[in-house]
Formats: C-alpha cells, sequence, structure tokens
C-alpha cells in the first residue's frame, strides 16, 4: 500500500526536511537554525513549508495537508525525511504514522529540548521526548547527550553526535604575530547572548578578568572590569569578537559552577555562542561539565574550568606559548565551522545509516 506512490518513486532517493519556523529577527537563534537549512538545502534537500509555532491555529491548519501531500506523493521508500526539535507534535506524529507505511529513513534533529531547559509539565516532556523517539536516528548535540539520552532516558535509536553548532560566515581573519600577541596581552573575554537569561554576570566585578559583552538590552557603557557593547548583526559581531582573547560559554545565576536550569542545560546542549567564538578564531572558555567539554579538550581549542575564579587563575598564570597553541587550533577549528564541516559530517553519518 503505497498512498498514490507509484514504483519509479519508490525507488528514487528523495530527500526532505521540515522547514523551521523561524523569527526574522538577526538573533542567535534565527542565524542557527538558517545555518542548519542553508546546509541541508547544499546537500540537495527540498524544503516542506512549516509555519513559525506562534502563527494563529487556523492558519496553521495548512501545515497538515502540505506534508500529507509530500509524504504520499513525493517521498518514496529509498527516501530521507528529516525533522527539527522542537516541533508541532501532532506533525511528528503523522510522520510516524507514514513511516511505517512507506518506510522512509526518519532523521531528527535536536535544536533544543524545551523540557530540559525550562519548567515544563511532566505530560509535555513525555510527548516531546516521544517526539524525539519516532525517529530512525537522531543528530544529537555532543557525546554528552547521547549518554543522557541512553541511561536517563532509555533511548535504543541510532545517535549520532554534531560536537559543535557550526557557524557560516565568510569572515576572513587578519593573522599575524603581532596581533596575536596584542590580542594576548589584553586578556579581554567575549561574552555575546541573551543577557536576560544570563543573570551571573551580576558577579563579573569579582572576577579578575576583563570582559566585553554584546547582547540585547544593553547599551555602550563600562563598568569596572566590564565593557558593555550593545547589540550587533552577526557579521558584525563575528568580527567584533575576533578582537578578544577568550570566548566565554557561560550560563545560569552564577561565576561558581553553572546552575539552575539554562545553566544545568548544558550538560546537554551545544551552546550556539560556541560556535561563534570558534568561529571568530577566538578560543573558548566552557564549563568543565558542560556537553562541549569534550570537543573543546579533544581539539584543544580552550580551556574547561569549574568556576570562572578558575578560569581568571589559568589566564591570568597562562605563558604565551601555551596561548598561541589554542589559538592556531582554534583557527583551524573555526574555519571548519564556518564551513559547516561538522553538521554535514553528522549528516553523511546518519544517511549511511541502515535500519
Amino acid at each position: 500500500m503505497y498512498f498514490g506512490l507509484n514504483k519509479n518513486r519508490d525507488l528514487k532517493m528523495s530527500k526532505y526536511y521540515i522547514k523551521f519556523g523561524i523569527s526574522a529577527n538577526p538573533n542567535a537563534g534565527s542565524k542557527a537554525m538558517k545555518d542548519i537549512m542553508a546546509l541541508l538545502d547544499s546537500k540537495g534537500y527540498k524544503a516542506v513549508l512549516a509555519l513559525p509555532t506562534r502563527t494563529n491555529k487556523i492558519i496553521k491548519l495548512i501545515d497538515i495537508p502540505i506534508l500529507l501531500f509530500t509524504l504520499c506523493f513525493r517521498v518514496g521508500r529509498n527516501g530521507t525525511v528529516l525533522y527539527f526539535v522542537p516541533s508541532n507534535f501532532q506533525r511528528i506524529k503523522l510522520l510516524k504514522f507514514f513511516n511505517r507505511i512507506i518506510r522512509f529513513k526518519l532523521i531528527c534533529f535536536i535544536n533544543d529540548i524545551e523540557s530540559m531547559r525550562m519548567e515544563k509539565s511532566k505530560e509535555y516532556a513525555h510527548a516531546e521526548m516521544n517526539s524525539i523517539a519516532v525517529a530512525d536516528i537522531i543528530l544529537a548535540p555532543n557525546d554528552n547527550s547521547i549518554q543522557i539520552l541512553q541511561n536517563k532516558y532509555h533511548f535504543t535509536n541510532h545517535l549520532v553526535s554534531i560536537g559543535i553548532w557550526d557557524y557560516l560566515n565568510n569572515f576572513e581573519p587578519i593573522a599575524s604575530e603581532h596581533t596575536t600577541n596584542m590580542v594576548f596581552n589584553e586578556k579581554s573575554v567575549a561574552f555575546a547572548g541573551n543577557l536576560n537569561k544570563a543573570p551571573f554576570i551580576n558577579e563579573l566585578s569579582s572576577v579578575n578578568l576583563n570582559f566585553k559583552i554584546w547582547g540585547s538590552n544593553t547599551e555602550e557603557k563600562k563598568d569596572r572590569n566590564i565593557e558593555f557593547m550593545g547589540k550587533k548583526a552577526p557579521d558584525e559581531l563575528i568580527e567584533n569578537i575576533s578582537q578578544c582573547t577568550w570566548g566565554l560559554v557561560w550560563d545560569g545565576i552564577s561565576i561558581n559552577t553553572c546552575c539552575g536550569l539554562l545553566g544545568t542545560y548544558l550538560r546537554f546542549n551545544n551552546s550556539h555562542k560556541c560556535g561563534l567564538y570558534l568561529a571568530a578564531r577566538v578560543p573558548v572558555i566552557v564549563w568543565e561539565e558542560s556537553g562541549m567539554a569534550s570537543f573543546v579538550n579533544k581539539y584543544k581549542v580552550g580551556i574547561c574550568v569549574s568556576s570562572l575564579h578558575d578560569a581568571a587563575d589559568i589566564i591570568n598564570c597562562m605563558d604565551q606559548k601555551v596561548y598561541n597553541i589554542y589559538k592556531k587550533n582554534a583557527q583551524s577549528i573555526g574555519q571548519l565551522i564556518s564551513e559547516g564541516k561538522f553538521f554535514l559530517e553528522a549528516l553523511e553519518k546518519a544517511e549511511k545509516i541502515t535500519n
């Protein structure tokens, strides 16, 4: 039973993704998913319309017939459908139903797990995990997230680790011994993001480092060891950050550890700002328990610390020769991140997996 599929269509290798409805605002969240969809486009995936989550419910009903048409008449038995989480649960249930009939390859890309990073009901959390579990293959943020999905949530699906968010850009850094020396001597630490979700910045004045902070709801001003740089578009931001010594990946309410829901969520996810800093060819500072720590250690592109006081002690005692190693590695890995290398490698692995 093929629901209108003919034999020629059944044998065709068709690849689709459920397009993620994103805001037109040039923020980190929209940049991240725009990059992923651009990379999928580059590999021959075709987009299936999905309206933004906040669209009027009546208008949003057109999502379902479009998806039905695509599944019935476009995707063959050898085809692939990739969807993103978070997404509409009903849409994912529809994918699950048709996958039982047509048997295409179903891949889930985890953008965020809402029930991990904010207060949600048990019912929502259960439904969200089920929406991931319907996939044949899951593109997970990192090695930590795979362990959490397997050990805590008992996932038995094929799981592929991406490792880090890519950050597509055309930035061309000016690399010279002179500029590297200047950057090292400045010992400035960049932090970019939604400052409403980063209350720890209120404690940065007690950390023996100089911070440059980009984000919404800030004006350009300087306060002791903290300089607020205002909000910048992604392309402008990467050039500004490239002039800093380090990039900070931190969340939560404290400088002593990453705690609170957003802080502990770093154990699971990849912060997009980590990809941003490395794309700017800047070594990173990450929490030692974060999901990004294994990537940072593997490629030696920064330091993993227990607290920001720990980071200050390490950085203020660091020899320039040691820093230059981190900087050189950040330049090499940053180029790969700028080209989408890590997502594309994970996608290729997923495509080669047979059920």
